[in-house]
């Protein structure tokens, strides 16, 4: 397949979870505590609801205003309850050639839960994600979630998750419990990954029970619509790639693949400048001292995902280069542009080689398919 005469792949395509999906995979020893869904009437995420009856995860009354709002384009999806079938059938018709796909609502990002409880919450949704590939194992690939409420857990699962063919480890990048993510207590995770291969994909997620700037910031306050969801993910992974390239991670395993999710690219070249002038001021007081620029360690070992309409992919390609930068479609989130989402990013003024890194090559160096 080939879209234009360039191969796609989608370095963060999304699915709906089904309502039954943590009732089939989930621990039974969990019981009443296991996230049950409502069957889905119309276009968007399932709302899970533990036996008590309360969320799991607290709703979005923007999303469902906008879902109801957008639905129609999504119709032969929906008929088939986003199953892997109509997956595929999204990926044909956007003229993707292989998508790694990511989750929807992370139910593990409330930092109150015991670790063995979001662990098994991650598991769950896991072994769900594995099966849902095989219907094209070439095209469809699993990334797994993985939850930091406890490290040793964590690592257990990353192994787990590769053996069974995950090809990336999707973790959020909030703080939970008091730890950053470049906290030391969470090296065995980064070597683990580093050991293994397979990068770690930094996504934010909406709403979680975690401390999230603009959530924290502006929630219940005037304009929170223009205020929340703009700033949140794009915040989030500014503060991921500055603990990462800045923090010493990147220093200490130099090996280890990053990416950063569906928070747009554009504000990259300003960040890497900003704390590379201060590590040029200050970073002899560093107490995990860098022997590079913090940009150097993201040259080297990181990647992030631009928008298929974000045109200001240009400035960074002019300062960063396109070795670097993936592309996500973010289908079927209700911003997205699916089915002529390739089409926009197409339409960006930017080399054709760079088109094409962008859409294929740096893809395939992140994730080590081909």
């Amino acid at each position: 397949m080939a879209k234009n005469g360039f191969r796609a792949f989608d370095s963060d395509m999304h699915v709906f979870e089904p309502a039954d999906l943590y009732v089939k995979y989930m621990n039974p020893k969990w019981g009443e505590r296991i996230p049950r869904g409502a069957p889905r009437k119309k276009h968007g995420m399932t709302r899970y609801f533990l036996g008590d009856g309360q969320p799991i995860r607290p709703p979005s009354d923007v999303v469902s205003f906008h879902e109801n709002r957008m639905a129609e384009r999504f119709n032969g999806s929906l008929a088939r309850d986003y199953d892997n079938i109509s997956q595929l059938a999204a990926m044909d018709k956007e003229g993707l050639d292989i998508a790694v796909l990511f989750r929807t609502s992370p139910l593990h990002t409330n930092e109150n839960f015991e670790p063995q409880y979001a662990n098994d919450l991650c598991k769950a949704w896991n072994d769900w994600m594995a099966d849902f590939c095989k219907a094209d194992a070439r095209r469809l690939k699993p990334s797994a979630l993985i939850t930091l409420h406890d490290v040793d857990l964590a690592v257990a699962e990353a192994k787990r998750v590769v053996k069974n063919g995950a090809v990336g480890l999707s973790l959020c990048p909030e703080p939970i419990n008091g730890r950053q993510i470049h906290d030391r207590c969470f090296d065995p995770l980064w070597r683990e990954a580093q050991e293994m291969g397979v990068p770690i994909c930094f996504h934010p997620p909406a709403r979680p029970q975690q401390p999230q700037v603009s959530k924290d910031r502006f929630e219940g306050h005037p304009n929170q619509a223009l205020l929340v969801n703009p700033l949140r993910n794009p915040i989030e992974q500014i503060l991921a790639v500055s603990a990462f390239c800045a923090g010493g991670v990147l220093e200490k395993f130099p090996k280890l693949k990053v990416a950063f999710l569906e928070g747009n690219c554009a504000w990259l070249p300003w960040l890497l400048y900003r704390i590379d002038e201060y590590w040029e001021m200050q970073g002899a007081m560093a107490d995990i001292p860098l022997r590079q620029k913090p940009s150097e360690y993201f040259r080297r070992q990181c990647f992030i995902s631009v928008d298929v309409d974000e045109a200001l992919v240009k400035n960074v390609i002019d300062y960063l280069g396109d070795d670097n930068i993936v592309i996500s479609t973010d289908y079927p989130h209700i911003d997205c542009r699916w089915p002529h989402a390739l089409d926009e990013f197409l339409s960006i003024p930017i080399a054709d080689d760079s088109k094409k890194k962008i859409l294929w090559d740096n893809c395939v160096r992140l994730y080590g398919v081909n």
